[in-house]
């Protein structure tokens, strides 16, 4: 009971708060931007399209949700980026290799929990008897439920870590910091001591006296 508090305490805070705030609000757009979308781009597959659909081994998308889904998952990253970084994470670093990790752990996740997630839940519930879209349906959540899980701990322990030579410094210049306080205390305290003690201190008679 102890071990799963201190990973709540550990994993959970203020920032797994944050990042699904971001998800909420980056679903919101990302509705927003599929039902805009596909009003104005309501038209079929092209021939061409049709042959490369069929090769990614689907043949019933319209070109609205293909067009739509490009532009959503652009426009939902570019949000999902800037938002989780500076907002969730409170990550200022400026580096290139921040948004190639950031892509990196997007791709990885949606792949694991995606790609994965169908076959997994077809041969979890082969012989239960469900219909095969309510297979689908389920094989989609589970993907969605991964996929919030994956990416937050990517994003939060590998895409927007804090860099440890950072951390380690910043502890160890308040350590020094916190010694030096104590010290310059205790330094007072021996002076005024002193202080006092020579105060105290009756004067010696004078020997020509």
């Amino acid at each position: 009971m102890n071990k799963i508090i201190t990973f709540f305490k550990k994993f959970i805070d203020k920032k797994t708060l944050k990042f699904l705030i971001v998800g909420v609000a980056n679903t919101a757009v990302g509705m927003g931007i599929m039902l805009l979308l596909s009003f104005i781009f309501n038209k079929t597959v092209p021939v061409f399209a049709q042959k490369l659909v069929f090769v990614l081994g689907t043949t019933d998308y319209t070109a609205s949700y293909i067009i739509c889904s490009a532009i959503n998952y652009v426009v939902g990253g570019i949000l999902s980026y800037f938002l989780n970084k500076y907002w969730s994470f409170g990550n200022k670093e400026k580096s290139k290799m921040i948004v190639v990790k950031f892509i990196v752990t997007v791709l990885l996740c949606y792949v694991v929990s995606y790609l994965g997630a169908k076959p997994l839940m077809e041969l979890a519930l082969k012989n239960s008897g469900i219909a095969d879209k309510w297979k689908e349906f389920i094989a989609l959540i589970v993907g969605a439920g991964l996929y919030t899980v994956l990416n937050y701990f990517g994003q939060r322990f590998f895409a927007f870590a804090e860099k440890k030579e950072k951390t380690a410094k910043a502890e160890l210049a308040a350590t020094e910091d916190a010694e030096a306080k104590e010290d310059e205390k205790d330094t007072g305290v021996t002076e005024e001591g002193a202080a006092e003690d020579k105060a105290e201190k009756p004067s010696e008679p004078s020997e020509n006296a």
